[in-house]
């Protein structure tokens, strides 16, 4: 086994994000022999859906911009911003990735320093071969990206229902289309990330912990501000050190364990060099989404065997409407399966949501599309358990209203 290290570096930032950033990309061995004069550079923020910078829920523009001037200093010949939303953030003219990119801040920042943006949902992909695929033999992955020479994921730091944390190796579920984002949670979305990375994996790495989200990524109660960044030209090493910052051991983070095993990189704490902050330093456990919803809704039993971010996280708002709107008790009792439906369900009272679960439709109420919009949601788990929609509805454009005021007074 190689006594190599791979090198993370963990720095605080204060007012000055940008010298924040630049000290953790130099101390992580900088960018200079892997950006040439010939190179095509793509820089990757987490924009998964449409939400501002300060959040938690999505990079932060001004890492994003520093990022993006420190890679303009190698004079690429190419640099392009490019995201692909989550599913549920991916319809054009509705909701989509340019609206986020808009949201976040992070069109104004390529605006500012005259580099393109590309929304990757909708550009053109290319379906790509799987060398000793884990469970995607196959994968389609956006042009821009292919065509790029030197890949930095930028993502932000987040507890994920699904795999625990989601950080550089996960950020790149942006470079599929829509429905590849599907069939990863389909198909075992660990594994999948595995598969991935082993064909788009990013060549350097820069992770915004300035605020992180945990529990159910509901703003403001689940922000968690740490005030850190970091970098690495190792993705999973540097996502290894950063779960730890959130609590989870690497051990729990499978797709981890199997990006390792496929020698994509470190996931073991003791060949990782972290520099700069130690870790015992920041380290701030982040709550698990399921430990939150039972803290939430202690009366709510929710089925989500491969249910995708799109129907988990449209279910997660219609939750915290009904929660602002203080009908908390009467979700008792209820069921909601999402996903993949188990074959011998039975219940008194159930919702069944999204087209993965559909074989339960007509034994109970279901909410059809992939995924359903929130608002149809929100109706029918308001009518399965005597809640007055319209007071939920009226409590979710206070929120609405209430969050963007705390957005921009915070930007003043």
């Amino acid at each position: 086994m190689s006594t190599k290290k791979s090198v993370v570096s963990v720095v605080k930032a204060g007012q000055d994000v940008e010298a924040a950033v630049r000290e953790a990309i130099q101390m992580a061995g900088g960018l200079e022999d892997l950006i040439s004069s010939k190179s095509r550079v793509l820089i990757k923020p987490n924009i998964a859906s449409r939400d501002r910078s300060g959040t938690g829920k999505v990079t932060d523009a001004r890492v994003t911009e520093a990022v993006t001037k420190i890679v303009q200093r190698q004079k690429p010949a190419r640099i392009v911003i490019g995201e692909g939303s989550a599913v549920g953030f991916d319809f054009p003219d509705l909701q989509d990735t340019m609206m986020a990119l808009e949201e976040s801040g992070t069109k104004a920042v390529a605006e500012k320093l005259g580099v393109p943006v590309v929304d990757l949902n909708r550009d053109s992909h290319r379906e790509v071969e799987v060398p000793g695929a884990l469970v995607m033999k196959t994968v389609k992955i956006a042009r821009t990206v292919l065509e790029s020479d030197v890949i930095v994921s930028v993502p932000v730091m987040k507890t994920h229902i699904r795999s625990a944390v989601t950080l550089s190796l996960k950020n790149m579920k942006g470079v599929m289309p829509g429905g590849e984002k599907r069939k990863t949670h389909q198909l075992g979305l660990e594994l999948a990330i595995a598969d991935l990375n082993s064909v788009v994996k990013p060549h350097f790495a820069v992770v915004d912990g300035l605020v992180g989200m945990e529990g159910l990524w509901e703003y403001p109660d689940d922000c968690v501000r740490v005030g850190v960044v970091g970098a690495s030209r190792d993705p999973v090493a540097l996502d290894s050190v950063f779960a730890r910052v959130m609590g989870v051991e690497v051990q729990e983070v499978m797709h981890l364990q199997y990006c390792q095993g496929r020698g994509l990189g470190i996931a073991d704490p003791e060949r990782i060099d972290a520099v700069g902050v130690p870790v015992a330093e920041i380290r701030h456990p982040f709550r698990r989404a399921f430990e939150v919803v039972k803290s939430r809704y202690p009366g709510l039993a929710i089925l989500g065997e491969k249910a995708c971010t799109g129907c988990t996280n449209e279910l997660i708002s219609t939750l915290i409407y009904i929660r602002l709107a203080q009908q908390v008790e009467r979700l008792d009792g209820l069921t909601v399966v999402l996903g993949e439906a188990p074959e011998a369900f039975s219940g008194e009272k159930a919702v069944v949501i999204g087209k993965c679960a559909r074989k339960l439709e007509g034994r109970f109420p279901f909410v059809p599309g992939c995924p359903p919009g929130v608002d149809e949601i929100t109706k029918k788990i308001c009518e399965a358990c005597e809640i007055d929609v319209q007071l939920v509805f009226q409590k979710r454009e206070e929120l609405h209203r209430t969050i963007s005021g705390k957005i921009m007074q915070n930007s003043i």
